[in-house]
């Protein structure tokens, strides 16, 4: 039966039915009732319609649940249901008939006893949800549950129970965005311990702090925002959740954008995303760019970097230096995807494997829109960064920048990861909901942080290992907190461009020396490489052993620009030691370029 003949079926069921009727109710979660259909609930998703507030924006999807279809009625008039699956001839009364009906009999009245003894969910949950109609379109659900069964004008009304799905407590972005895209967004979810406990500090009316570790995407490069690339302009992916955040928990002192605010009493937002850097800047560095007393931390670094076993590495300690911060904070993995590289798979599919580990929630906005991609190329125009601001070419790929998402791909991501904090919102009230008095509640015992496994995943197994506590130190030109300061300096100078700041040299022979200080024997240089700002190479060495030296060249081939850090050594004894670089006259870029630039030495 197709969905049309369904329709016509029920209709005239329903003429031919009497009163009282069994409805469901559908105000409260419509989404639980569906009616059987031939047609796919996928949505596609085209960013070039215009919504109901004029932006363009996924096209709405077509009707998934039908209301036009009658309720389900109950006739004291019709017979059985079983009837219409009946041959006639089987009504005869014979030995082989009676034991069909008698089978008939007790498979019903065990549907019936777990109707009426069982709680109504897990009843429901047991039959099925077709079962479960069924037995309510004939009266046979008992009302003692009050919550599941009410009379509403003379009719028993089913309640559906309400669940914490993105599509429940955002119903407008889900008929924006369709259904499955919203599900398919969701790559893990874990606990959501973290997560929950950040939250409910937050409504219990404390100020909180929202940090961002990102690339140049949360940066917002390509969002075109009057400002400029300002990475706290509210149409910023990681704005738009600290903004949906601030809506829900407002302080009365205001907000704070880009210092930390909590001292006098406001929320803050403050988004430390680096251009062109990755977790293993980051997992040294991340305390120069965010509060010590953030609550929540958004991170972005899935196309920033490479698809390396590397990464996966430096990815577990950003987490594990993130989580040993004060607050404990909690971390929320955003899953973001560029068309610019050899692959489309990169890093973040490594950092996966990673928060699941660590039971940090990834939500991404590339499972459900790639396939998009994929089915219309010219979707790129509007999901990317569109440089001059013409939908006319013939080729949807020109002057289209593939890496960085436009304002529209912002606005989905944002809304994608706020739909989810909902979700986690609904969640908690369902769980305190049971416990009274809001006040006698402890929260951290109701959602407990977890101590971190004592070794790391990316090691091999020792049954003796116990990871020390991370004490991470980071001196890095893009820092306010521990910026990059020499001993001594022949031939290098500070230079920036724009919001991106190195100590850079061009002149073979110029040296630079800077103090460090290890407890682990190990200690670090981030430099930029690049395939197309001619950069030569420098050798960099400990202490007076210069032939223990490496080696570093700043250009390569790769079709980006992006820093990268190189361990020059992770044998030292603990104590004080002095980095020294020098700027070699042979360099790898086939033009002759000799300009080299450091970003941070980390230990």
């Amino acid at each position: 039966m197709n969905y049309q003949d369904q329709n016509t079926h029920h209709q005239t069921l329903a003429t031919q039915r009497t009163p009282p009727q069994l409805i469901i109710d559908t105000s409260t979660s419509p989404q639980n009732i569906t009616y059987p259909s031939t047609e796919s609930r996928s949505v596609e998703v085209s960013l070039t319609s215009t919504n109901k507030r004029g932006r363009k924006y996924p096209s709405p999807p077509s009707s998934i649940y039908d209301n036009s279809l009658p309720s389900p009625s109950l006739s004291k008039n019709k017979s059985s249901t079983f009837d219409k699956w009946l041959p006639s001839t089987m009504l005869r009364i014979s030995r082989v008939n009676a034991k069909t009906f008698l089978n008939l009999s007790i498979a019903f009245n065990i549907l019936l006893l777990i109707a009426i003894f069982l709680p109504s969910e897990q009843a429901h949950d047991y039959l099925g949800d077709e079962t479960w109609n069924k037995i309510g379109q004939y009266g046979l659900i008992n009302n003692r549950w009050n919550n599941d069964l009410a009379l509403s004008g003379g009719q028993a009304v089913l309640q559906v129970p309400k669940t914490c799905s993105m599509c429940e407590v955002n119903p407008e972005f889900c008929e924006e965005f369709g259904e499955e895209n919203m599900i398919k967004s969701l790559g893990y979810t874990g606990t959501g311990n973290r997560l929950r406990r950040a939250l409910a500090k937050m409504r219990s009316g404390k100020p909180f702090s929202v940090g961002v570790i990102g690339g140049s995407v949360s940066k917002g490069h390509g969002l075109d925002a009057p400002d400029g690339d300002n990475p706290h302009t509210p149409r910023n992916l990681n704005r738009i959740i600290f903004d949906h955040l601030n809506e829900r928990f407002p302080n009365p002192n205001g907000i704070s954008l880009g210092k930390s605010g909590l001292a006098e009493g406001k929320n803050t937002f403050v988004n430390g995303a680096q251009g062109g850097m990755g977790s293993d800047y980051f997992s040294l560095c991340f305390s120069e760019h965010i509060p010590d007393e953030v609550d929540l931390v958004l991170i972005e670094l899935g196309i920033n970097d490479e698809a390396l076993i590397r990464n996966m590495n430096t990815y577990e300690l950003l987490v594990r230096g993130l989580f040993d911060m004060p607050n404990k904070p909690a971390v929320l993995n955003l899953q973001v995807f560029a068309l610019m590289f050899q692959y489309i798979s990169n890093g973040g599919d490594l950092h996966d494997g990673i928060a699941q580990f660590y039971d940090i929630p990834t939500v991404s906005i590339r499972n459900p829109l790639l396939p998009q991609v994929f089915k219309n190329t010219t979707e790129v125009r509007h999901l990317f960064h569109n440089r001059v601001k013409d939908l006319a070419w013939k080729d949807p790929l020109e002057e289209i920048d593939l890496r960085h998402l436009s304002w529209q791909g912002h606005e989905i991501m944002g809304k994608l990861a706020a739909a989810y904090i909902d979700t986690q919102l609904c969640e908690m009230d369902k769980i305190e909901a049971k416990l009274g008095n809001p006040e006698s509640i402890d929260y951290d015992k109701l959602y407990p942080v977890e101590p971190l496994p004592r070794a790391q995943i990316m090691k091999k197994y020792d049954p003796n290992s116990n990871l020390p506590k991370l004490a991470p130190q980071c001196y890095s030109a893009n820092a306010l907190k521990h910026p990059l300061k020499p001993s001594s300096q022949e031939g290098w100078r500070h230079w920036n461009w724009k919001e991106k700041h190195y100590l850079i040299a061009d002149k073979p022979g110029s040296k630079i020396s800077f103090p460090v200080s290890t407890t682990l024997g190990q200690v670090q240089l981030h430099y930029l490489r690049s395939y197309q700002y001619n950069l030569g190479s420098t050798r960099c060495w400990i202490d007076d052993e210069k032939d223990k030296g490496i080696k570093l060249d700043g250009y390569w081939k790769e079709p980006y620009n992006i820093g990268r850090a190189a361990t020059i050594r992770d044998d030292l004894t603990p104590g004080s030691h002095t980095l020294h670089c020098e700027l070699l006259n042979e360099t790898a870029d086939p033009k002759g370029g000799k300009e080299f630039r450091i970003i941070s030495v980390m230990r």
